[in-house]
């Protein structure tokens, strides 16, 4: 593994990220973000593992990962590996909200265990300061519901006007 997280798809695993998505995604979220998130169904995916390490190289080219949004309507992540220190999940506000760089909590990473959150919900990984850390990522988009009628920029930044460069007046 290079800087580029492992792509699921690319090496015949497409039955575990769709799997994912029906059978985990999909129905949690309605559950959990019914009233916060305004989607429609679910119908993409794209899942990937993403490495940190104490020591980085090659496999494991990083130690943490700053604050961002994911290009997700919804992200599952789920712990892998073995022996590790660090590596938490922090989280912040919405992005484009008022209180997108308030820290809302710190959630430690556990092999086997899921977290499943909203792609615009900031986040970081803490450094990891011992071992590897691993996870597989799977997000999920709605291509025939936000995604098809604004631009992904405007609902990643809850932008509600038509001041976006994506826009019909720039193009």
């Amino acid at each position: 593994m290079d800087r580029r997280p492992f792509d699921l798809d690319s090496i015949g695993l497409s039955w575990l990220n769709d799997l994912l998505l029906h059978l985990i995604i999909r129905p949690i979220s309605k559950q959990l973000f019914q009233s916060t998130e305004f989607y429609s169904e679910l119908d993409w995916r794209h899942g990937f593992i993403a490495g940190y390490s104490a020591t980085p190289q090659g496999g494991t080219p990083r130690e943490r990962l700053v604050p961002h949004t994911d290009d997700s309507e919804m992200t599952l992540n789920i712990g892998l590996g073995d022996v590790f220190e660090g590596g938490e999940v922090v989280f912040h506000g919405l992005r484009g909200s008022n209180h997108a760089t308030d820290v809302d909590g710190c959630i430690p990473p556990r092999p086997g265990k899921a977290l499943l959150h909203i792609g615009r919900h900031l986040h970081a990984v803490s450094q990891v300061t011992k071992g590897d850390r691993f996870a597989l990522i799977v997000w999920a988009r709605s291509w025939q519901g936000v995604r098809a009628q604004t631009c992904a920029c405007c609902w990643l930044n809850r932008r509600l006007d038509n001041s976006c460069i994506c826009g019909y007046k720039w193009n």
